[in-house]
């Protein structure tokens, strides 16, 4: 918005977007009139809504020259929206985030993925510190979707087998709550975990050279064998401890 905050909001619900200003302390303003001065608009709507979102901010006003309209949802196809005849003329880009809502509510930083290489700049200016805007092929850009919704199935796998294990340990809620919020959770922020977390490290060693069989000798490994051959004990602790999780890790903001 010419002379005044870099960001401004709009909705179809006027009561929503007024409130959504509100709270960011930014205009909120009618979509026609958003995108007749906005140099980047980011549709963020339902992957059925994009179209019409797009549409209505070129409705009545016309956009700036130069607007651009980027779709970050992540299993529509940008092409498909740069071949609406409604759209015709909009200029269209991808910006897919590799994100879970509750990890950038935390402050994780989320790598956002365009094919749209002319309008890094722009693009990179708009997300600001959520995270790097990475150039890829437009096959990369598509695949977003299944590989976020891979990833969420996969997590929700692992949470629901844990659960499951840790009942035959406890039957407080609380402590398995914590297990899956806490430690797995935790655990997969470090991932790939760093030596400074010497729990963690030996513990992928582990799995990966035995899988969780016993040594040679028939008794139970506790650790594992570092690339120099010496023994890394799982409990040995860190000389330097630090949070494996949450805002206390280092690729999470305050």
């Amino acid at each position: 918005v010419p002379d005044g905050p870099r960001l401004a909001v709009a909705d179809r619900d006027r009561e929503l977007a007024t409130a959504l200003g509100r709270g960011l302390a930014v205009p909120a303003l009618p979509p026609a009139r958003l995108a007749a001065h906005c140099a980047v608009v980011l549709v963020c709507v339902p992957p059925p809504a994009v179209a019409g979102a797009i549409a209505a901010c070129r409705t009545g006003a016309p956009p700036g020259p130069g607007t651009v309209f980027a779709n970050l949802a992540t299993s529509l196809p940008t092409a498909a929206l740069r071949a609406d005849p409604a759209l015709r003329g909009a200029t269209v880009v991808g910006l897919k985030p590799v994100c879970q809502f509750t990890a950038v509510a935390h402050g994780v930083p989320t790598p956002f993925l365009t094919a749209a290489t002319g309008h890094l700049a722009l693009l990179r200016s708009a997300v600001g510190t959520l995270g790097p805007v990475l150039p890829v092929d437009e096959r990369a850009e598509d695949a977003v979707g299944a590989v976020n919704r891979a990833a969420t199935r996969a997590a929700l796998r692992a949470c629901t087998a844990l659960r499951r294990e840790l009942t035959a340990l406890t039957a407080e809620s609380a402590v398995i709550d914590a297990a899956v919020r806490n430690v797995l959770a935790g655990t997969a922020l470090d991932f790939p975990p760093e030596e400074a977390n010497p729990y963690t490290a030996a513990l992928l060693r582990e799995l990966a050279a035995t899988d969780g069989a016993t040594a040679t000798d028939g008794t139970a490994t506790d650790g594992a064998t570092a690339p120099d051959g010496t023994a890394t004990a799982i409990n040995t602790p860190a000389t330097e401890p630090r949070s494996v999780g949450g805002t206390g890790h280092p690729a999470a903001r305050p």
